[in-house]
């Protein structure tokens, strides 16, 4: 080879070196490419690309970057495009290359709806995984898991939960995932719909729930599975009524027991108003087997759900079935009607039939005794009282007792029994008073002689200062006035201002003290008595029976004389008399002598009164004195000296007088 033809190749070899680039990029190597296939760089060069099939062109003008969303006339992406024409590998360089999986389009469906339109599985696992909506668009409008559930498409299913779809999700309709798969029977589908958070609980637009789709079907078997996870066993249907109810109304004994294990409840409140409760339904079926099914043989019943049957069982006067209850260990415990016990509710009405059922299996009585006695019940107390409960129950927060509402409403009985019971004759009322003084001023004589056959204090003297409670169930103004304003106020007393006499018997026959007096007036129990003007209580408490008289003395004024009469009637003496005169007139009226004197003194008249004898502790009486024919005294009653003497001999303290016109 000659030396110019050397010269001549190494020159070519070198201005080839110079110009082969030194680092050939695969955008540079496109750009060369696109260069010699005459393409220039553009996202109008994509859309024709992959609308041409040129998957080459595709590759590069994609390596060199092109705008991935430009759009053909009819508003396709080069992804929708390639998706339309069934070319996966392409669609998976677009996606690689960035390009949007949930582009809009004219006709509103989206590419993954496209791609599980055409089942093109590939295309739509990619899209999924790049973030495709599972919510878009389907063909005729519907979203696309839906569809997808709806149709069977149940590898799309799990790939659009897998990548996080919302498994809240609704049909145009509003139905829930689970009531598509349920209606369209893909009953694989809702375990992995329940995993995946699902809402079982969720109703559809009609609110049916998914348990009622689901008995529809005849998927009985997954009905517990479907509670478990949160749906509703006790939601109506449509129609109105409850699973339950459906079948207490169809005499299924079979299903029945299931809906209960799966919480559908006999006692939840009516479907309807001023319906029946599902157990009530039961018992009104008049079907014993449909009746037994719903109180679950077999089973024990002590969940506090099963109070309210027990209060079905009472408010319907319904003791077997409340037996039936009771046997399976139900119990009332709690407050509920009018804030009160099961047994306190029957003790209101008198139910005693009903306290002695509950009693025998345990139930506490409560405030029933309480409730008994305000209501003045004696046989339901006594039937409390018989069975156990405690006579000292107190309300709260009055701390009333038993006792105490029975003596409040003047119950003699209910207090003799309470009593006898063991009730607590010293524990203060809440009127700041003993028992016995409350018995006292109400008129309970028969309590009186149990509280002190009890031990209560026949001279206790009422406690200061006294309540107003108290005083307003004192009739006698006199007396409240002694009340108020002095001290000592005994036992006695109270009662000879009552002026009943039973009362005043029996605390006398306890040891009552007849000496007593208050402590500013100096009032004795007798001056209560003679300010009521009563024979009887006066003569009482000075020792005499208050209804037969030994003597009787009987002054005419007309006349100025003065007869005694025996028991019998007859007369065993008389005597002139001079009473009151003019302006000092001699009271008339119906007396007792209430203390006598041999020698007295007038602490008025400053005179000398030779063999007194006082007249209902007053400030008259009879004495020796001067007797005129006629009346002629400041308004005692004078007598002669023998006739003063004689008077004097043959009366007792406690005869009564009679002083008449």
């Amino acid at each position: 080879m000659s030396p110019m033809l050397r010269l001549s190749r190494r020159l070519l070899l070198v201005s080839v070196l110079a110009l082969t680039p030194s680092c050939d990029t695969p955008e540079k190597h496109a750009l060369r490419e696109l260069s010699r296939a005459g393409v220039q760089p553009s996202g109008r060069a994509l859309v024709e690309a992959v609308t041409d099939g040129e998957n080459q062109h595709v590759r590069w003008l994609l390596d060199v970057k092109v705008h991935t969303e430009q759009r053909d006339a009819t508003g396709y992406t080069p992804l929708r495009i390639a998706v339309g024409q069934d070319s996966p590998s392409v669609a998976i360089m677009l996606l690689d290359a960035g390009a949007n999986p949930n582009s809009k389009t004219p006709d509103g469906v989206s590419v993954l709806a496209a791609a599980i339109t055409g089942d093109q599985s590939p295309i739509a696992e990619k899209l999924i995984a790049a973030g495709a909506n599972p919510a878009g668009i389907m063909p005729g409008g519907e979203k696309i898991l839906p569809w997808c559930i709806r149709n069977g498409r149940l590898a799309f299913v799990r790939s659009m939960f897998q990548h996080g779809a919302d498994p809240h999700i609704t049909d145009h309709d509003g139905n829930p995932l689970l009531h598509i798969a349920i209606s369209a029977g893909h009953r694989d589908l809702v375990h992995t719909l329940i995993e995946m958070g699902a809402d079982p609980g969720a109703p559809d637009p009609e609110g049916r729930g998914v348990l009622a789709l689901a008995v529809k079907n005849g998927w009985t078997e997954i009905l517990p599975t479907l509670a478990a996870a949160g749906a509703d066993p006790n939601l109506p249907s449509p129609g109105g009524l409850t699973l339950l109810e459906q079948a207490i109304a169809e005499h299924d004994t079979d299903f029945i027991p299931l809906l209960m294990r799966i919480g559908a409840h006999p006692v939840r409140l009516p479907t309807t108003p001023g319906g029946l409760t599902p157990l009530e339904a039961a018992i009104a079926s008049g079907h014993p087997p449909t009746l037994r099914a719903v109180l679950r043989p077999g089973e024990t019943l002590d969940g506090p759900e099963w109070e309210p049957a027990l209060w079905l069982a009472y408010r319907r006067d319904n003791n077997d079935l409340a037996r039936m209850l009771l046997g399976k260990g139900t119990r009332a415990t709690h407050h509920r009607e009018n804030g009160l016990l099961l047994t306190e509710a029957a003790a209101l009405a008198g139910e005693i039939s009903w306290l002695k059922l509950l009693l025998d299996y345990g139930h506490s009585p409560g405030k029933a005794l309480l409730l008994a006695c305000a209501r003045s019940d004696r046989l339901t107390a006594s039937y409390l009282l018989s069975a156990g409960a405690p006579a000292d129950t107190t309300a709260i927060p009055t701390l009333d007792t038993a006792l105490s509402l029975a003596i409040r409403s003047g119950n003699d009985r209910i207090a003799t029994l309470l009593l006898r019971h063991g009730a607590n004759a010293k524990l203060r009322l809440r009127e700041g008073q003993k028992p016995l003084h409350f018995a006292i001023v109400t008129g309970n004589p028969n309590t009186v002689r149990e509280l002190l056959a009890a031990g209560a204090d026949p001279n206790e003297p009422v406690s200061r200062p006294v309540s107003q409670a108290f005083l307003d169930r004192v009739k006698s103004k006199d007396m409240r006035w002694y009340l108020t304003r002095d001290r000592n106020i005994t036992p006695i007393m109270l009662a000879a201002n009552t002026g009943n006499l039973a009362t005043a018997r029996h605390l006398l026959a306890a040891g009552a003290k007849t000496s007593t007096y208050t402590r500013s007036k100096y009032t004795y129990p007798l001056n209560f008595a003679s300010r009521r003007s009563d024979v009887p209580m006066m003569r009482l408490i000075l020792g005499q029976d208050p209804e037969k008289a030994e003597r009787h003395i009987v002054l005419s004024l007309s006349e100025q004389r003065a007869r005694v009469y025996d028991a019998k009637g007859e007369e065993i003496f008389s005597t002139k008399v001079s009473s009151g005169k003019r302006g000092y007139r001699t009271r008339q009226g119906e007396f007792v002598i209430t203390d006598k004197h041999r020698h007295h003194n007038s602490s008025i008249y400053g005179s000398s009164m030779p063999y007194f004898q006082r007249l209902s502790c007053s400030d008259f009486g009879f004495h020796y004195g001067y007797v005129p024919s006629y009346a002629a005294s400041h308004g005692c009653i004078r007598l002669p000296m023998a006739s003063a003497k004689k008077l004097f001999t043959i009366t007792k303290v406690g005869d009564t007088v009679t002083i008449k016109p």
